[in-house]
């Protein structure tokens, strides 16, 4: 989402200049999608993100219930990963100069790429974006019912800050990504 955003504003400022009020017809639509058809695409879907994103976490509050306690044994915190984020993915695409079809082929390929990695993988907890609102953790904990056995997890947090031997409540929501709170 940020990556859009950003290629957004970057396309929008490049090409401003050329953008002109005129009359609908055939030819004024095929300009508008040879010039802004990425930026338009790339805004739908940054919207459809942002709004996922809120019913997402709004469906979280709602399955509170279903979260299961545990006692925190050892704690990570993950947040300043998002750094390596920045470097590696939103500054070289910031360097880079005008953009043309080329690029837009480049930045559709490796967007899908991107998504197909982030979406299989636990880079979701190094989202910048998640990272203003919510603690990302990496934590060893144990089962309130069941002592003995010790579990590792990824959790998303409005918590910022989770000490050991705490207790908390942990909502499963993939494969070892949680989102947790206190009890």
């Amino acid at each position: 989402m940020p990556l859009f955003l950003l290629l957004a504003i970057k396309i929008l400022f490049e090409k401003f200049n050329r953008f002109k009020f005129v009359e609908i017809s055939l030819d004024s639509i095929k300009l508008f999608i040879s010039e802004f058809g990425f930026l338009a695409l790339l805004t739908f879907l940054t919207v459809y993100a942002i709004v996922g994103t809120k019913l997402t976490f709004k469906n979280i509050s709602k399955k509170k219930r279903n979260a299961f306690p545990v006692k925190v044994t050892s704690i990570r915190p993950k947040n300043e990963e998002s750094l390596s984020y920045l470097a590696t993915y939103v500054i070289p695409l910031m360097i880079q100069g005008n953009i043309d079809t080329y690029n837009y082929i480049v930045f559709s390929i490796l967007f899908f790429i991107y998504y197909k990695l982030y979406s299989t993988s636990s880079l979701i907890l190094i989202n910048p974006i998640l990272n203003m609102k919510y603690g990302l953790f990496e934590l060893d904990y144990i089962h309130c019912s069941n002592n003995k056995v010790k579990r590792n997890a990824l959790i998303i947090s409005s918590q910022k800050w989770i000490e050991e031997e705490e207790e908390l409540k942990l909502l499963k929501l993939s494969h070892r990504l949680y989102y947790a709170y206190k009890n």
